[in-house]
């Protein structure tokens, strides 16, 4: 019986949009677009931007998770940094991000929307905010330190806004269909420019490369500057695309999710980048654990990896089989140069906590003293500040163990969350928002797999993606309320 229940995906509570008063709001919108191109004189190719404009975004008020999704396209994509970084252009991040804030602002004072699931949710990061500040009070250079402060918060306000506005199941697909969206944009680029060589056009900065001699070919890093974040993120998109592509009912959006899991897969082969495949495959047996393989299923999977093949870099295999330095235990016998420097950061990364294991050196302070213990290391012939290769050794090295301990303690959190969330929805019979969390898992802890070799460089993504996982509880808790609110007499029954 709960099945049948769960199944009925037509229910108001879960799919009401706003009321009439965005008809209100639309005539304000379109109001302030003639005001606008009136004050400012321009009657011609302003009002043709400004108006369709403010008509989308007076939509994103009374569909707030469209406002969010394109928020999250901007985060994905790194769209703020290559407009703002790479072009010198006025980005839209802060614009978007002002805009969200505004429309959860609105909805919380003006229109008393108290989402509880979002309060408890969001303490968790408050509470981690607290360590990040004893981070900043005892480091050495505080400066650093607070730059590095706001930074999170501000990506830890972003997740709190997401947990705000995903309640319900149409948002949690709304947003993950924003990065599927991204992901596909950005690693068609890549695709493409490596296909067709054309590595001296930048697409505006999106079409990302690297030249390494000791790879011997170009190594497409997209707009992420670098090739191992980069495969760090398309590792995440591919699963979520290859979930919608498996789960989606729709034959367009089916489609749609296995094309964008297909060039996301080839991008992250054309990044080159060893932990970026290992964090691919680590990922889609975590998805596997979840999802027994259908024949179908096992169709897809086999032919994409025999595209994959196809596209495999010359050496490629060889590449991988290098991995095997990193459990050599004489740290003078790694040849590989990128392992070299890699282990000099990881030694120095742990002698730093050594040093000050309780509180570390301060958030953002590892690249300060790295260079006083590589000289006494002596594996790293560089002589630049570095950041470690690890984050969890970067989370000792600068935050000590209690800032560790509490990051832990917020990531096993969100896991065991999720987890409980997942086994309500299957047993609830609601196959299609279980899919979903499936994939997300599997994202998460892809990323966190690969943290192990990989430091935290792309901090938006990463908060907004335990944002989105965490999310998965709230949706779980409002679809219950709305099968209570459908049929209170066999709910009191179970």
């Amino acid at each position: 019986m709960a099945e049948g229940i769960g199944t009925q995906h037509k229910n108001r509570f879960l799919y009401s949009s706003f009321d009439g008063r965005m008809w209100l709001l639309a005539l304000l919108g379109i109001g302030l677009g003639v005001g606008v191109s009136v004050i400012a004189g321009q009657f011609g190719w302003l009002v043709l931007l400004v108006f369709p404009g403010l008509i989308v975004l007076t939509l994103a008020v009374s569909r707030p998770d469209l406002g969010l999704s394109m928020l999250l396209i901007v985060i994905f994509a790194q769209v703020q940094r290559v407009f703002a970084e790479i072009n010198g252009w006025p980005g839209p991040g802060r614009p978007l991000f002002a805009f969200v804030l505004g429309i959860v602002l609105l909805r919380f004072f003006v229109f008393n929307e108290r989402p509880m699931p979002w309060i408890k949710n969001s303490f968790v990061f408050v509470i981690y905010s607290i360590f990040l500040l004893i981070s900043v009070v005892t480091a050495d250079n505080t400066d650093l330190a607070f730059t590095e402060f706001l930074d999170v918060v501000q990506n830890m306000l972003i997740a709190s806004m997401i947990l705000f506005i995903v309640q319900k199941p149409t948002s949690l697909k709304t947003v993950i269909w924003a990065i599927v969206l991204a992901g596909l944009f950005m690693s068609s680029v890549s695709v493409f420019q490596n296909l067709t060589k054309t590595y001296d056009n930048s697409y505006f900065g999106f079409g990302g490369w690297e030249y390494s001699g000791y790879v011997g070919r170009p190594r497409m890093t997209g707009p992420y500057e670098t090739p191992n974040p980069y495969a760090q993120v398309l590792a995440v998109i591919f699963i979520l695309a290859l979930e919608r592509g498996l789960q989606e009912k729709d034959a367009k959006f089916k489609l749609l999710g296995m094309v964008s899991a297909g060039v996301c897969a080839l991008a992250l082969i054309f990044t080159d980048s060893r932990g970026g495949f290992l964090n691919f495959i680590f990922t889609i047996f975590v998805f596997l654990l979840f999802n027994r393989p259908s024949i179908n299923t096992m169709i897809v999977m086999f032919a994409l990896g025999m595209i994959l093949l196809r596209f495999l870099p010359a050496n490629f295999t060889e590449r991988l089989f290098t991995l095997t330095e990193l459990v050599n235990s004489d740290s003078t016998e790694i040849y590989d140069e990128s392992f070299r420097g890699r282990t000099s950061e990881n030694i120095a990364a742990w002698q730093m906590f050594l040093d000050n294991p309780v509180f570390g050196v301060g958030l953002d302070n590892y690249s300060q003293y790295y260079l006083d213990y590589s000289r006494q290391i002596g594996l790293d012939s560089r002589r630049e500040q570095r950041d470690p290769a690890s984050l969890y050794l970067q989370l000792l090295a600068t935050q000590g163990l209690f800032g560790t301990l509490a990051f832990f303690g917020t990531i096993i959190y969100v896991f065991v969350q999720m987890f409980n969330s997942y086994k309500v929805m299957r047993k609830s019979g609601w196959i299609d928002e279980a899919s979903m969390t499936s994939a997300l898992f599997a994202a998460l802890a892809g990323y966190m797999f690969m943290s192990i070799y990989k430091n935290s460089a792309n901090t938006n993504v990463f908060w907004s993606l335990v944002a989105i996982c965490l999310a998965v509880t709230q949706v779980a808790i409002t679809m219950r309320q709305a099968e209570y609110n459908t049929y209170p007499a066999l709910e009191k029954r179970n």
